[in-house]
């Protein structure tokens, strides 16, 4: 199998949806004789946060020397991301080879009369083949979503379970209430465990904490009142957190503080588990983690474009505060593409008034929502919004309106598509 048949493979599984719970992936995972169990992980749950606490995190323990495993979901620029090995995406030939084995244990679960796995088990158990073969000492394993009932959680230990901050998302799969959600991203929590979160809404924390308790977990939390000398300077943020001074960081975007404590606070716990990371292992990755489109900055000046992945009213929230802690007096326009299962409505309550102008943009696939139906929502909250017949035509237009900063957020799957417009690359 080569990488486009590999690639045809995985598209042709989408026929197979979502389907949460384990007993697949756990089949599948024993048809390959469970690669999952060679591997030491750091499990990550919540709603936003998890790629960057991710990108810190592995960061660190690249500088401390260690080789490092990492899954992501979803890819922003290259489907390839998704499964990297020290801090490179798999190379073409690598995932070919392992989806190729995966195909064949899924067609095995198949013969003996089970339903085939989908495509987020078979890229699960592509990671897990692939980590293994490269001997990982570490991997840093991001659930795709909710926790309990997700592919990831087939592992049956962790060495460290994170939760970063939760709000409503997917309520259709993971429950309408922030206690509900919350206890589908406390399902991470691995008996006598390690677990670590943020400070954040008391009933998460309720939760988090009675999961923990029935777990026998110990449970230790980044608390973001400790956050304090907060600085932005020439593109680079700088804070303290408890006895780490004047730490660094070029991810852009305040909340990267919080998600920058949370990863401090693992990097502890790993040191009280034997890892032998340094103090300065811990400010030079945080200083140069790299995570692509969480408030990157993708062009600098006239104007700056900002592409953000924001895509839920927590999150939303957040970079409206950095636009109005940056960017307190520009003339600003955005672009905006969602899927249609995203509150976008909200979304645009909260950042719409920001901006002179709005673009908005359709996104593709199943849960597509074209720019002429978001539109109309957005323009209950600002009557400035045109819809873009393309990406490609919202730049354009962007480019050449006199704005000072252009910001693009929303569902993922654009930004990569707007990035390469950008930069010339299309």
């Amino acid at each position: 199998m080569n990488f486009n048949e590999a690639v045809n493979y995985i598209s042709e599984s989408e026929k197979y949806g979502i389907v949460p719970g384990l007993e697949s992936i756990k089949r599948l995972c024993s048809a390959l004789s469970n690669p999952q169990n060679k591997l030491r992980f750091i499990h990550i749950a919540g709603t936003n946060g998890k790629g960057s606490v991710g990108a810190f995190i592995n960061s660190v323990l690249s500088e401390a020397g260690y080789k490092t495993g990492r899954y992501v979901s979803p890819a922003v620029m290259d489907y390839l991301e998704k499964i990297q090995y020290n801090n490179k995406n798999i190379s073409e030939e690598e995932f070919a080879s392992a989806i190729e084995k995966v195909k064949k244990a899924a067609d095995s679960v198949v013969s003996d009369g089970f339903p085939h796995p989908t495509v987020f088990e078979m890229e699960t158990a592509a990671a897990f083949c692939f980590f293994a073969e490269k001997k990982c000492d570490i991997v840093l394993l991001e659930a795709g979503m909710g926790g309990k009932s997700d592919a990831t959680n087939v592992i049956d230990t962790s060495e460290l379970s994170l939760i970063t901050s939760v709000s409503l998302e997917h309520t259709q799969f993971l429950g309408s209430t922030l206690e509900e959600i919350s206890g589908e991203k406390a399902g991470i929590i691995k008996r006598n465990g390690r677990v670590i979160t943020v400070s954040q809404d008391s009933g998460v924390m309720n939760v988090i904490r009675k999961v923990s308790e029935e777990k026998n977990a110990k449970l230790s939390e980044a608390n973001l009142s400790d956050i304090t000398g907060y600085k932005f300077e020439n593109g680079i943020q700088s804070f303290s957190y408890g006895s780490y001074r004047d730490i660094r960081i070029s991810l852009t975007g305040k909340f990267q503080t919080e998600n920058a404590a949370l990863a401090i606070e693992a990097c502890t716990a790993l040191r009280e588990k034997g890892f032998s990371i340094s103090d300065k292992d811990i400010y030079k990755g945080l200083e140069t983690a790299v995570w692509p489109g969480r408030f990157e900055i993708i062009k600098k000046q006239s104007p700056v474009i900002i592409i953000d992945g924001s895509h839920n009213s927590s999150a939303a929230e957040k970079l409206r505060e950095s636009l109005d802690l940056y960017f307190p007096d520009k003339r600003t326009a955005f672009i905006m593409g969602t899927f249609k299962d995203k509150n976008f409505t909200d979304m645009a309550r909260l950042t719409a008034d920001k901006a002179e102008k709005i673009y908005t943009v359709s996104t593709e696939g199943k849960r597509a929502l074209s720019s002429e139906e978001l539109a109309r929502s957005v323009s209950k909250f600002n009557k400035n919004v045109t819809a873009a017949s393309s990406v490609e035509e919202a730049v354009s237009l962007c480019c050449s309106g006199n704005f000072d900063v252009v910001v693009a957020f929303g569902s993922l799957s654009f930004l990569s598509k707007l990035k390469k417009c950008v930069n010339g690359e299309q």
